[in-house]
């Protein structure tokens, strides 16, 4: 959702993450940890200090699909067949691809800064950095959207939008939504994500550079724990109802969640143990939020808080396993490395290729009486996801790739992992 994270400077190895793993445990536990490396002495875990991780690649690959299926499939209407009712109810899931998003930005984001605090140029190269990769793209976004596409067809959502175009400009879209309790920005309402990580990336520098990584796990616990009891709360207000949806005091636990993780594995997270108490409590979670989701209920916000819960902890398994297991192997797979790749180009464009491209246009183009078909809703979330996919190809090399160049002026933070983006 969406900025590349290469930036993890080459400080360390897998023998020395392996040496504070095994001082962090008891005897004990050190003595079965030094088994199990030895038996995959061959197979380095998947996220070591200083290297490029693909397999997270994979999984904002997975939370790009996510979000653009959940997206596309909303326009189904409720007419539709039974099958149609049954993917859309599935497709619930696909909006809470935003959360793994905020996880994976939290913990890519950590581990940059915790590996810089100390480098000559900390603050004016970790923004400088993102504003390389986010700014190019979302202001061409707006100025397209807001200018080039009310001038060439009537588009009254759009020009909706132009209303309060301040607030877009601003990164502040969220705010705008919450004062007024609305989705207020029409084909640009997703871009209140964009705002809630543009804040995240303006403040989380300086709470790093400031506090010891003991304090910011603190922080970040109780940074949890506080937002889910005050969203919980806010929840009861009616005039609340959007606020609690996109206001970054509200949405920035899933942040520091995947802060969290990326304190702890730079402490020496004590893998074997993190693995156990995964695999416990991960069903239960997913159980939870199979619930939830099914229920089609808002339940007083708590999805903001299992969902991101949930994505932690499957992402701590990703980045504890090592580079020959199943799991590594899938989110290698050179599909997910791919929409990983192109993420925020597809996340840019999707909402307002929905605007200009609805259900019924194709219908029109295809001379359709009807969109009941099955094949019909198939056809439309194929044509709707190639375009996509297009769109964000030609926005990568034509308009982002070039701004991506000049990164190299602001310190060689990302040299060790090239292609790692948080979107």
């Amino acid at each position: 959702m969406s900025v590349v994270v290469n930036d993890r400077s080459p400080q360390t190895n897998d023998e020395n993450l392996d040496v504070l793993l095994q001082h962090a445990t008891s005897p004990t536990e050190s003595h079965s940890q030094s088994t199990s490396e030895l038996t995959s002495a061959s197979s380095p875990r998947v996220w070591s200090l200083g290297q490029h991780c693909p397999e997270l690649d994979g999984v904002r690959g997975i939370a790009i699909a996510m979000v653009t299926l959940y997206r596309f499939g909303k326009e189904l209407q409720p007419e539709h067949q039974a099958a149609y009712d049954i993917a859309r109810s599935i497709g619930g899931f696909g909006s809470r691809g935003v959360d793994l998003f905020f996880v994976l930005s939290g913990f890519l984001i950590t581990g940059i800064l915790l590996h810089t605090k100390s480098s000559p140029g900390y603050f004016t190269n970790f923004i400088a950095r993102r504003a390389l990769r986010i700014f190019p793209l979302y202001f061409a976004a707006l100025f397209v959207c807001l200018y080039v596409v009310p001038a060439l067809l009537t588009a009254p959502a759009f020009e909706l939008a132009k209303v309060d175009q301040f607030y877009l400009w601003a990164y502040c879209s969220n705010v705008r939504m919450a004062w007024t309790n609305a989705w207020c920005f029409g084909p640009l309402d997703h871009f209140w994500s964009l705002a809630v990580e543009e804040h995240f990336y303006l403040i989380w520098p300086a709470v790093i550079y400031f506090l010891s990584p003991k304090s910011l796990l603190r922080l970040t616990v109780a940074t949890v724990l506080a937002v889910g009891l005050i969203r919980i709360l806010a929840s009861l207000r009616p005039e609340w109802t959007v606020a609690v949806d996109v206001l970054t005091v509200f949405r920035c636990d899933a942040l520091c969640l995947g802060a969290m993780l990326a304190v702890l594995m730079q402490r020496g997270l004590k893998i074997e143990r993190v693995r156990h108490i995964a695999m416990i409590g991960l069903p239960i979670l997913v159980a939870t939020a199979v619930v939830m989701v099914l229920s089609g209920k808002r339940w007083l916000t708590l999805p903001h808080s299992v969902f991101p819960v949930m994505w932690t902890i499957l992402m701590a398994i990703v980045v504890t396993r090592t580079t020959n297991s199943p799991l590594s192997r899938i989110l290698r797979l050179r599909g997910l490395q791919w929409l990983g790749k192109y993420s925020y180009g597809m996340y840019v464009v999707q909402l307002p290729l929905v605007t200009l491209l609805p259900l019924s246009l194709l219908a029109s183009w295809l001379g359709a009486r009807s969109t009941d078909g099955p094949w019909f809703g198939v056809l439309y979330i194929a044509l709707l996801f190639a375009i996509t996919c297009g769109l964000a190809l030609l926005s990568y090399h034509a308009l982002e790739k070039p701004f991506l160049k000049l990164k190299r002026f602001f310190g060689p933070m990302d040299a060790a992992c090239p292609t790692t983006r948080v979107q």
